[in-house]
């Protein structure tokens, strides 16, 4: 198995992909792990390189995995089925699995790409600007479990992810928005002067992202190269997650569609409001993020009934410890704070304060 490049030299171009199964897996059995519309849009830029360049036959030959699209198929039954076709396809351990699509498939694709036969490596070909700016780097892998996000899993690091703007222009708008949300959360926890860039992006001209979506990927894999097991700083990648993803089961529960992204910006909102509560987050500030936030993203509509409902969710959120809730607040642009806990009078003030915006 070829040794796992460093974290921050992680992401690279379709030719490098080329050249490195090339060089390691001209011999191997290589799969390709896509959902519909992955097949359908996607697929047709992996097949149009063999007319650009010498594709090697492991790649031409590759056999084409596809599961059911969407996020309530990121559970045990998608991960056995990825396991299934792995196995009756004579998969062995110097095969390559290529993950092709979103933050679904680079997550429940890298997860069976290292159970399976305890371990087999994997690149991620991130198609959505979400996986792109998130989930496709790291080495967080899993399945969610009881409506629950990511309660399975293992860090497992791509081999190789392959960044590459013009899948940007198979999305439609609302998942340009999702991935969006990751950038403005990066943005947040890191620098004043990333946010100014991202306040000014132009969200419909794809290739004019490509340096915010380059700078975005930087800073993550910096914090993830000093903690990669998010023992300690990398907690702060989670910033609007710990709420957003209690918004995203109760969406579920309810059989109510709720994009990730579109959630981690509601889940900040409620973030910086407590943000402000319990260290002096400037005022005027919050106000500004939360106008920006609020003009390209509908507000997921809770009643003050949801919140015993969602306080319970929360305290299924990984970054807990004996019970207690631990979202990751601000002090400052850039100043992200981790492993404070929070009290159910506090997550219900920030509920109701969300809730009357």
């Amino acid at each position: 198995m070829v040794t796992p490049l460093p974290f921050n030299t992680s992401f690279a171009t379709l030719e490098d992909m080329i050249a490195m199964i090339e060089s390691n897996y001209s011999n191997s059995l290589c799969f390709i792990l896509v959902e519909e519309n992955t097949q359908k849009n996607c697929m047709p830029h992996v097949t149009a390189l063999e007319s650009l360049f010498a594709v090697p036959s492991s790649l031409r030959n590759a056999k084409i995995i596809e599961i059911p699209e969407g996020g309530k198929h990121k559970n045990l039954e998608t991960f056995a089925k990825v396991i299934e076709q792995l196995s009756v396809n004579n998969a062995d351990r110097n095969s390559l699995l290529i993950n092709l699509g979103g933050g679904m498939i680079c997550d429940i694709g890298g997860f069976a790409a290292a159970c399976y036969k305890r371990g087999i490596d994997f690149i991620n070909i991130p198609t959505s600007l979400l996986a792109m700016v998130d989930a496709a780097h790291g080495g967080k892998t899993g399945i969610d479990f009881n409506n629950l996000r990511n309660q399975i899993g293992v860090f497992a690091p791509a081999k190789m992810v392959v960044v590459d703007v013009i899948f940007l222009k198979t999305l439609p708008e609302d998942q340009v928005l999702s991935g969006f949300a990751e950038m403005v959360k990066m943005a947040l926890i890191t620098s004043d002067d990333f946010w100014t860039a991202i306040k000014h992006a132009e969200l419909d001209k794809v290739e004019s992202l490509e340096p915010l979506v380059i700078e975005a990927i930087q800073k993550k894999m910096q914090i993830v190269e000093e903690d990669p097991t998010e023992k300690r700083i990398r907690k702060i990648l989670n910033f609007g997650h710990t709420f957003g993803h209690a918004f995203e089961t109760l969406a579920l529960e309810n059989d109510t569609q709720l994009n990730h992204g579109y959630a981690v910006a509601m889940g900040m909102l409620c973030e910086l409001w407590l943000s402000e509560k319990m260290l002096n987050f400037d005022t005027a500030k919050r106000h500004g993020i939360t106008e920006f936030i609020l003009s390209k993203y509908p507000k997921f509509p809770i009643q003050s009934e949801d919140f015993e409902r969602l306080f319970a969710i929360l305290l299924h959120d990984k970054k807990n410890s004996t019970n207690e809730i631990k979202p990751i607040l601000l002090e400052k642009i850039g100043g992200p704070r981790y492993d404070l806990i929070c009290s159910k009078e506090l997550c219900f003030e920030a509920l109701q304060a969300y809730s009357i915006l």
